[in-house]
C-alpha cells in the first residue's frame, strides 16, 4: 500500500521530505502531531509536508477540527506552497485513507470487528516516532517539540491585529484563557473530571485586567456563560470575528496561555507560548513542558472513603491512573477554587516577569520533579514490562511509550505554592 511506501521514504536519510498526516478530528492531537513531525523534520534536515484527510467526512464519520491548522501554518520557516509533487502524494493518501476508513466502518458495522485506530487513520510520520518494542527505560529517548517553528503569514497577522484594534485592543497585551466544559462536546457524565467551571476564573481574570492585560476567553459555541464583563475581557466564542484562522492567531500572538487540559493547550505548545495549566487531572501525560511553564492540580478525593489523596500518593497509584486512554472511576477530582486560581496566576506572573529567575526551581520543585521521574520509571518497569499490562492492546502500549518520551522532554514544574500545600517529601 502507498502508506508503506511513504513510511519507507520518511526513514531514508537522503529523502528530502518528511511526510506527515496528523490526526484531523481533535485540535489537541493534531497540534501535538504537527509539532512532533515538524520537530523531527527540523532535526533531520528535511522539509515537512503536511497532509489532512478531508474527503467524505459525513459518510466516513469524522471531521476536520480546524482547516487552518493544516492549510495556513508556516512550519520551520518554509514557504507554504503546494506544487505538483504535493498534489500527487495527496491523491494517493486520500485514496488509501478512504479505503481504510470505509473498510473499518464496514467490518465494525456488519461483523463487529474493530480494526483499530491505527488502521482507521494513517498517522504517517507520527506513529513511528514513538512506537517501540520492550526496551529498558533508559533507552526510551525524549520526544521534544521545541525544534518546531510554527507561524502564520504576516499579511494575515496584520489583518487580524486590525480586527483586534477595532475591538479596543491596541497597545495592551492580551492573554488567552480556555476552560473545558461539557457543553461543546455534549459529554455530560463521561469523564466529567476533565471539565471545569469558567466562573471560578473570574478573580484570575480580574487580576490580569488590573495588571493591564486584555483577556480573551477561547472556545466554541455552545460553551458556558461567564458572569463577568469588562472592556478588557472578550468572550471570543460569542464574538462577531471568530474564525478558524483567528483561533490560531490569538494563541500564536498572546503573551501567554492559561487553561485546562484540553486541545488548545497543545496548540499553545505548538506556537511555543508560555503556559499555565489549571485544574489538572492527569500527571505524567500533561506535565508542563517548557522551563517557564507551570501547573496546579485538582483536589484528589477517594470516592469510597471521601479522603483526600496527596499528589505524591496519587503518583504512587498504578498505571491505570496515569494513562489518558483509561477512564478513572474510583476517584473524584474537585475543581480549583477561585482563590487557588488567583494565587496560581499571581505566582505565575512573578515567574515570567522576573528576569534571570524564570528558569530556576526552588527545592520543593526540584524534589517533586525528581520524584516523578523515578516514579514513572518504576511504573514502566513493574507494570508495563514485568506485568505486561498492555499485553492485548498495542495502541495503549504505544501511547504509554509516547507519554514517557514526552515526559522525559518536559522542563516545567508545578507552582511552588501548590506544592508547599500538597507535596510532602
Amino acid at each position: 500500500m502507498f502508506f508503506s511506501i511513504i513510511n519507507k521514504l520518511n526513514s531514508k536519510k537522503n529523502f528530502p521530505y518528511y511526510i506527515s498526516t496528523p490526526l484531523v478530528y481533535g485540535i489537541g492531537a493534531a497540534s501535538e502531531h504537527i509539532a512532533m513531525a515538524a520537530s523531527h523534520a527540523k532535526r533531520s534536515g528535511k522539509k515537512i509536508l503536511l497532509f489532512k484527510t478531508h474527503y467524505f467526512q459525513k459518510l466516513l464519520n469524522y471531521r476536520v477540527c480546524n482547516n487552518a491548522l493544516f492549510d495556513s501554518l508556516i512550519l520551520n520557516n518554509q514557504e507554504n506552497k503546494k506544487d505538483f509533487f504535493y498534489f500527487i502524494i495527496d491523491f494517493f493518501i486520500q485514496v488509501e485513507f478512504i479505503f481504510r476508513r470505509g473498510s473499518a466502518i464496514f467490518f465494525k458495522k456488519f461483523f463487529r470487528i474493530d480494526l483499530g485506530e491505527n488502521f482507521r487513520f494513517s498517522f504517517l510520520g507520527i506513529k513511528n516516532l514513538y512506537t517501540s518494542q520492550d526496551i529498558s527505560y533508559n533507552q526510551i529517548t525524549p520526544l521534544g517539540i521545541k525544534e518546531a517553528k510554527a507561524d502564520l503569514e504576516n499579511e494575515k497577522k496584520k489583518e487580524f491585529y486590525k480586527t483586534l484594534r477595532s475591538h479596543g485592543i491596541k497597545d495592551k497585551k492580551f492573554v488567552c484563557l480556555h476552560v473545558r466544559d461539557n457543553k461543546y462536546l455534549h459529554d455530560v457524565g463521561r469523564r466529567e473530571y476533565r471539565n471545569s467551571d469558567v466562573n471560578n476564573y473570574v478573580d484570575l481574570i480580574k487580576l490580569l485586567v488590573n495588571k493591564d492585560y486584555y483577556v480573551i476567553r477561547l472556545g466554541d459555541k455552545p460553551t458556558g456563560k461567564i458572569n463577568y464583563s469588562s472592556k478588557q475581557f472578550i468572550d471570543y466564542p460569542y464574538s462577531n470575528f471568530k474564525s478558524e484562522l483567528m483561533d490560531l492567531f490569538l494563541i500564536k500572538e498572546c503573551e501567554f496561555y492559561v487553561g485546562t487540559l484540553s486541545g488548545p493547550m497543545d496548540t499553545a505548545y505548538l506556537f511555543n507560548k508560555p503556559v499555565l495549566l489549571t485544574n489538572m487531572y492527569d500527571l505524567f501525560p500533561s506535565f508542563p513542558r517548557k522551563k517557564n511553564d507551570r501547573g496546579i492540580f485538582k483536589k484528589i478525593i477517594n470516592k469510597k472513603t471521601g479522603d483526600t489523596i496527596s499528589i505524591k500518593n496519587f503518583a504512587k497509584l498504578n498505571i491505570n491512573y496515569h494513562h489518558y486512554e483509561i477512564d478513572i472511576k474510583d476517584i473524584t477530582f474537585e475543581e480549583n477554587s477561585s482563590e487557588e486560581l488567583y494565587e496560581a496566576m499571581k505566582e505565575y506572573l512573578e515567574c515570567i516577569n522576573t528576569k534571570n529567575t524564570q528558569n530556576k526551581f526552588n527545592d520543593i520543585q526540584l524534589k517533586f520533579n525528581n520524584f516523578l521521574h523515578k516514579r514513572l520509571e518504576e511504573i514502566y518497569k513493574e507494570e508495563s514490562i514485568k506485568k505486561n499490562f498492555f499485553m492485548n492492546d498495542d495502541w495503549k502500549k504505544n501511547e504509554f511509550i509516547k507519554i514517557i518520551k514526552r515526559f522525559k522532554s518536559c522542563e516545567g514544574t508545578f507552582n511552588s505554592s501548590y506544592l508547599q500545600k500538597n507535596f510532602n517529601e
